[in-house]
């Protein structure tokens, strides 16, 4: 069943199974209708501590994660703009300049806002089901894998290799990510009243690579790895300087162009 005819079913539907043709069990979901995954899809959370409505945005991601894994829907909170607290200012502070710039750069003007595979634009979080679903549907331009990865605490030093494997030929930008899951820090809650213990997932804490990614083109069937080396930063010169716990970190990587937006993700734990 062609991918629109879903998406169109839902909408005339409600409420009602939609059939499926046939796939195989481990690109199944389980839910309201079945879809077959071609690819990963990542959703960008443009979100600021001060922001009442963004933890709705974070429940709306959550349950997509629910629905279809959080290996397929892969998502990086994005602290920035007027609503947002800065770590380097602010105790409870959450921004940082990478995510900042990212707020600025993509023009977000109202929290929380969101992309999609960075197509489509800036959308409300009404919109990111639908979205999720149509990317779902459109066949990955390449591979992504992590390999050799290393994390020596002594030195607080991050190696990995990262490696893409193209299905013809493309081009585009490698982007690799850090975000840290399971922070505790301060959010305003949509009555108005602010939350102390408030648990902030898949936190963009920093870019390993250039902040808009590696260019890279690759002929079909061909591949390039690249090895990255990160240290991460000494934060006692912050306002916020809570360390990072990286048992509760991962790594982000995928590989996009502004034609075509996010041709894969992938997430891989850091420890």
């Amino acid at each position: 069943m062609k991918l629109h005819h879903i998406i169109l079913g839902m909408v005339m539907a409600a409420g009602c199974l939609t059939a499926c043709d046939e796939v195989d069990a481990d690109k199944r979901f389980t839910g309201p209708i079945g879809v077959e995954a071609q690819k990963n899809v990542l959703i960008e959370d443009f979100t600021g501590q001060k922001c009442v409505n963004c933890p709705n945005a974070a429940a709306a991601i959550e349950a997509l994660q629910q629905q279809y894994t959080a290996e397929r829907v892969i998502a990086v909170s994005v602290h920035g703009g007027s609503l947002s607290r800065d770590e380097a200012t602010d105790k409870f502070g959450l921004a940082n300049a990478t995510s900042k710039a990212y707020n600025e750069h993509w023009g977000v003007a109202q929290w929380p806002s969101g992309m999609v595979d960075r197509v489509g634009g800036l959308q409300g979080e009404d919109k990111w089901a639908a979205a999720v679903l149509t990317r779902f549907g459109v066949a990955p331009k390449v591979d992504l894998d992590v390999a050799n990865l290393v994390y020596d605490a002594a030195s607080k030093t991050l190696t990995l290799d990262v490696s893409v494997a193209a299905k013809e030929t493309v081009t585009g930008r490698l982007q690799v990510w850090l975000t840290e899951s399971g922070v505790v820090q301060q959010q305003y809650m949509p009555d108005g009243t602010k939350n102390n213990q408030y648990v902030h997932n898949h936190v963009l804490r920093a870019s390993v690579n250039d902040p808009y990614g590696d260019q890279l083109t690759l002929a079909a069937s061909a591949t390039d790895t690249k090895h990255y080396t990160y240290t991460l930063p000494d934060v006692s010169a912050l306002k916020n300087n809570t360390p990072w716990n990286t048992q509760n970190m991962s790594v982000v990587v995928f590989f996009y162009n502004d034609q075509q937006g996010v041709m894969q993700v992938i997430d891989h734990k850091l420890q």
